[in-house]
């Protein structure tokens, strides 16, 4: 027993004593493998949205882990639109193919850059969206309307939400 022992110590001592071992592989960049911080709509809260969106026009109806969807508060008659401005949080998406399917829908698309992380903003008329990407996360926010002459410009206020969100998720 007390050769084992023996035998052990002198190992584990070779072993902390012995020359380094010379790195195989690169070490990670500092990015690497980093993603968003999770919050509550991506870290922007109602009060937020009124601000940017210039006063009261939606009402926040979704809250979930994935992101939030603020309504739109305007009806034909008794029919609401379905117009509104929401904040999603794409876990292993891929930034090419969120712009390819924004490509698809005729917008135009603008590279932008907020807070280091790369993305585009895409816009028409009636919407605009920025993604940005952090590691294998994309985080989006988008607002729609039916109206735009209602609100300040669209891009505006997705411009302001996405750079609140980075601000505090980043």
């Amino acid at each position: 027993m007390t050769r084992v022992l023996l035998l052990l110590t002198a190992g584990c001592a070779v072993v902390a004593c012995g020359s380094p071992i010379p790195a195989t592989t690169a070490p990670p960049s500092p990015n690497a493998g980093a993603t968003f911080r999770s919050a509550d709509c991506n870290g922007v809260d109602d009060a937020d949205v009124a601000k940017a969106a210039g006063g009261t026009l939606f009402t926040r109806v979704v809250l979930n882990d994935a992101g939030c969807f603020w309504q739109e508060n305007t009806a034909i008659g008794d029919v609401e639109l379905g117009m509104g401005l929401s904040t999603w949080w794409y876990r292993g998406s891929d930034l090419d193919a969120e712009r390819t399917l924004e490509r698809h829908t005729g917008r135009t698309i603008t590279e932008v850059e907020v807070n280091g992380n790369k993305g585009f903003r895409a816009s028409d008329h009636n919407a605009c969206s920025v993604y940005l990407a952090k590691g294998g996360d994309v985080i989006t926010w988008s607002v729609q309307t039916a109206d735009p002459g209602k609100l300040p410009d669209l891009c505006s206020i997705t411009g302001t939400l996405a750079q609140l969100s980075q601000d505090r998720v980043n």
